[in-house]
């Protein structure tokens, strides 16, 4: 059920800013998988380790990077371009990559698209630690979470985004749904004999 709600969730196009000062747009995106991350230039640990993280995971990859995009997307209402400039060269932020936020509505409506949770507790910030895998034409294709990324996870990932299929995704939950189903059902075979006797 959440792999065909995630399949319904579509990038909306919003305006966002980059860390040049540039004014672009979500469907500036399309064409190509886009890895998009959720953080915040101001976060002392979790969004700096994801970005490394994924940084070594494309370093590794086998997918040529000129075949998707990934953008480090801050949700903090504070971040200007100067902020995003700033935290690529802190943190060596390939060229390639894009570092952008939006206003606080449109921040809010790309979030929601993700599924993704952001909690501000006064400055500081609780959310997941995620990167958000998208098709060409930006529909949500995977979730990566964490803030180590296996090259092979973001292989597959990308794999998925151009079309492949994610069998654990689309049907794990049934799955795990017949394995409790069986579950209670022995239970249910063997407590009955033994309670029947009694």
């Amino acid at each position: 059920m959440i792999a065909a709600i995630l399949a319904l969730a579509v990038l909306p196009q919003v305006t966002v800013i980059d860390d040049g000062g540039r004014v672009r747009s979500t469907d500036d995106w399309k064409g190509a998988p886009a890895v998009i991350v959720p953080m915040y230039t101001r976060c002392p640990l979790a969004c700096p380790m994801v970005t490394e993280g994924l940084k070594a995971a494309a370093a590794q990859s086998n997918a040529d990077p000129s075949t998707y995009r990934v953008v480090l997307f801050s949700f903090d209402p504070r971040d200007t371009p100067a902020d995003l400039h700033a935290y690529r060269e802190r943190h060596a932020v390939p060229l390639g990559w894009t570092l952008a936020t939006a206003k606080p509505a449109d921040v809010r409506r790309l979030l929601d698209a993700l599924d993704v949770r952001v909690t501000d507790a006064g400055g500081a910030f609780v959310h997941p630690n995620v990167a958000v895998v998208l098709t060409p034409d930006l529909q949500v294709a995977k979730k990566l979470y964490g803030t180590t990324f296996r090259a092979s996870d973001l292989d597959g990932a990308l794999e998925i985004a151009r079309g492949g299929t994610d069998w654990i995704g689309r049907y794990g939950s049934f799955a795990l749904a017949a394995l409790l189903l069986i579950c209670i059902l022995s239970g249910i075979y063997l407590v009955v004999p033994f309670v029947s006797s009694s």
